[in-house]
């Protein structure tokens, strides 16, 4: 899945750690196989970074990343992207948990302590507000997250 459209938040670069290393900050809405350009209506809204989660699961890790709020938003958004791309998506998980990605994990089993300079600098960002603008189609492939195409949010 060598594309995203997703949303590209003005975090700060993270350190990398022994076993854990940055990823563009990002936020995934949908992937698609390959750069489909779609157009579609939405206003622009403010997000809020909430608490840590290790995905897909605490018992598993491979990412770590922090919720984003309002749900509601950005699974409209979701839904939109979803609606224009009926066909052209690739979906891996059924549920949609909003969040922001920073750090992947290299460890096959990290433990706790491995993970934790990772989860303490990611947790700085919590509660840290930011206005959503627009929509990017991101190039994935090698973990550079390239924007391809720009869908602005309307004020």
């Amino acid at each position: 899945m060598p594309y995203i459209y997703g949303v590209l938040p003005p975090v700060r670069p993270l350190p990398p750690f022994e076993h854990v290393v940055p990823v563009k900050p990002h936020i995934t809405l949908v992937k698609v196989e390959k750069p489909v350009r779609i157009e579609i209506r939405y206003r622009q809204f403010t997000a809020t970074v909430g608490h840590i989660l290790l995905l897909p699961s605490s018992s598993r890790p491979r990412y770590i990343a922090l919720r984003v709020e309002p749900y509601g938003e950005f699974a409209a958004l979701r839904s939109l992207l979803m609606a224009s791309l009926a066909g052209e998506l690739v979906e891996r998980y059924s549920e949609f948990k909003p969040h922001l990605t920073v750090y992947s994990i290299r460890a096959k089993r990290p433990t706790e302590e491995d993970l934790r300079p990772a989860i303490e600098e990611a947790s700085r960002l919590v509660g840290t507000a930011f206005e959503v603008k627009a929509i990017h189609l991101l190039d994935t492939t090698g973990g550079a997250y390239i924007p391809v195409y720009v869908i602005p949010l309307s004020q």
